[in-house]
């Protein structure tokens, strides 16, 4: 009686073994999505954990449920590199942080899906065809970053009240630039300031803009976006330094000691991004997706920046704020 209890239990191993092969192979077919992006910018951003966190809440988790690769660039020439690596892993889709990446990315693919996530201009770039139809293999969020520009202008006037002169640091690398500078200079006319435009190619020119600036008697600065990825604490340092009030469209740039960021909620913005990436990897083609635009912005103070720079930051102001940092 023993002897064929045992025998039965052999059986049932033999049985079970028999079925383990067709299982695993069942659960090592389960793909896990992978996408790569590409970052206009350093690795010290804090735009990684923004991105993964708002994967994490609808399911995906880096490692685990989806497989990113990242690459960071600030210029053309290194981006089209990273986008031929990106591209090499057969990524399932693309995401592309800033214009200029978009527009590599845009070279380098056109059947793989490509996310924007956070384009100035995406119309005019020729990114997309429309923000409603854009076409072809990308879509994803406009940052509508020249708009908000406008309201910097407006913000500088009403935390300055003696502001005559502003100087716009602006990247030669970013095709929104222009954008920006036809926003800022009809801003400026209904403001009745001076504005100075000072286009620079990146981070390595900083100081001597800032000369510049300094020496053709500007009294602010409003500081392109793509300046503060990354390197929003060594700019910030630069300007506080020539006692230069500034103002960039990203938190980061306040935080690091800018005087003030105004510009699209960086959590939204997140969360729309990874909505993008879950409908395309769902079967949505992203030429039927429309681009969307930011409707949450957050105005954020530094108010230790404005102590050094014996700027006084009225109640009014600090009511309007977001968020003051102390």
């Amino acid at each position: 009686m023993k002897r064929r209890s045992c025998l039965g239990c052999v059986a049932s191993v033999f049985t079970l073994g028999a079925t383990l092969p067709g299982w695993v192979a069942a659960q090592s077919a389960v793909k896990v999505p992978r996408i790569g992006v590409l970052r206009w910018g350093v690795p010290g951003d804090d735009n990684r954990p923004g991105l993964t966190q708002a994967l994490a809440a609808i399911g995906y988790r880096e490692g685990q449920t989806i497989t990113i690769d990242w690459r960071w660039a600030t210029n053309r020439e290194l981006a089209k590199h990273h986008a031929a690596e990106l591209l090499s892993m057969n990524p399932d889709l693309l995401v592309a942080s800033a214009t200029p990446a978009g527009q590599v990315l845009r070279d380098a693919t056109r059947s793989v899906p490509v996310i924007l996530g956070s384009a100035a201009d995406p119309v005019g770039s020729g990114l997309v065809a429309s923000l409603a139809r854009p076409g072809g293999n990308i879509t994803g969020v406009s940052s509508n970053l020249p708009a908000a520009a406008a309201k910097q202008v407006q913000l500088l006037r009403d935390t300055l009240p003696g502001l005559q002169r502003v100087a716009f640091l602006g990247s030669t690398q970013d095709s929104a630039t222009r954008i920006f500078i036809e926003q800022l200079e009809a801003a400026a006319r209904v403001q009745r300031l001076k504005l100075q435009l000072m286009l620079i190619g990146g981070a390595g020119e900083f100081e001597t803009a800032a000369d510049t600036m300094l020496r053709e008697r500007a009294q602010a600065v409003i500081v392109q976006p793509l300046f503060t990825l990354g390197q929003s604490g060594p700019l910030a340092e630069v300007l506080a330094r020539r006692k230069l009030p500034s103002i960039s469209a990203l938190r980061p740039f306040a935080i690091a000691g800018g005087l003030m960021a105004y510009g699209p909620s960086r959590a939204d913005t997140f969360r729309r991004i990874a909505s993008f990436v879950d409908r395309v990897l769902k079967g949505a083609a992203p030429a039927n997706l429309p681009v969307e635009e930011p409707t949450t912005y957050e105005l954020v103070f530094n108010l230790a920046t404005a102590r050094a720079l014996g700027v006084t930051v009225s109640q009014a102001m600090r009511l309007r704020a977001d968020e003051v940092i102390e």
